[in-house]
């Protein structure tokens, strides 16, 4: 079976870092420990954002428990982080891209691959359904790489003029009876 993120790279997927392509080869429900070091809000808009979307608080050592549902068309990705959850939902649309529901938000993100890392990038925005303007983007980044054992990230969003929302970067422990292909 061809994963959600093999779909989505093609070819480009065996360029990934080895955690990263054991992660996107995981097929099922898996439950994944780790930890985080989170960086909150800067500002009232940051803050009411992260309340609407789960996005947790910060916390310079967190713990944290992670829930992959992974099949060939969806996955539904849960973050458990101290005192909040979020939960997203991933699967293909049009022209190689990935679209991310997080609670009333759909972002629509262009994948590449460089030096092994997976790195996505925000294309649109979508806010109970309707179109968010491209002047009031955040900056989102989102990196990936990791090592046979760990799935590493570098995840966060900021607004240009108000800083930023939250910004979170650690691993998962990978499981040690994954298939490399």
């Amino acid at each position: 079976m061809v994963t959600l993120y093999q779909q989505i790279l093609g070819t480009r997927f065996g360029l990934l870092d080895a955690g990263v392509q054991r992660f996107h080869l995981l097929q099922g429900v898996h439950r994944l420990k780790g930890c985080c070091s989170i960086r909150g809000a800067d500002s009232w808009a940051g803050h009411v954002i992260c309340t609407l979307l789960g996005l947790p608080h910060a916390n310079p050592a967190a713990a944290m428990q992670f829930e992959l549902n992974a099949s060939e068309h969806a996955e539904v990705w849960i973050r458990h982080f101290p005192h909040r959850t979020m939960r997203s939902v991933l699967r293909a649309h049009a022209g190689g891209l990935l679209i991310e529901r997080i609670g009333p938000a759909r972002l629509l993100f262009s994948l590449s691959s460089r030096d092994g890392q997976l790195s996505m990038r925000l294309r649109a925005i979508r806010i109970f359904g309707l179109p968010w303007p491209k002047c009031w983007f955040p900056e989102i980044w989102a990196v990936e790489r990791g090592n046979e054992d760990r799935f590493q990230f570098d995840v966060g969003a900021r607004f240009r003029r108000s800083g930023l929302i939250v910004a979170y970067s650690g691993h998962l422990e990978l499981p040690p009876a994954v298939a490399n292909s």
